[in-house]
């Protein structure tokens, strides 16, 4: 049976958060790729229940609208809590890394 937080046995997936909230902290601009993300994903009915997605555009839109919500999402993104891993589950994050980027997070077993 597989552990129940098998996916953050690997180090590597919470680097990649890291790596990605100090990517975003760098360019505030990329936070519009998760929105569309969130959007389009809705209108497709990807998910049943989409309640995941509307906590992420919440907390984009916040980080978006002022510094103190923009320093909430990123602490949200760096924090490996469980909560913080449970909404991660469900990231609207494709695209923010480039293949380059993420191919930094790939393990060797994964190629």
């Amino acid at each position: 049976m597989i552990p129940e937080d098998y996916v953050w046995l690997n180090p590597l997936i919470y680097q990649k958060w890291l790596f990605t909230a100090d990517k975003i902290e760098r360019q505030p601009e990329l936070l519009e790729i998760p929105l569309r993300n969130i959007e389009r994903w809705i209108k497709m009915d990807r998910l049943g229940d989409v309640r995941a997605l509307v906590i992420w555009r919440e907390m984009i839109e916040r980080a978006q609208a002022s510094a103190e919500g923009f320093a909430e999402l990123l602490a949200f993104l760096r924090d490996d809590g469980e909560y913080p891993r449970m909404l991660k589950s469900c990231s609207p994050f494709p695209g923010v890394l480039n293949d380059e980027e993420l191919d930094q997070f790939a393990c060797a077993w994964t190629h």
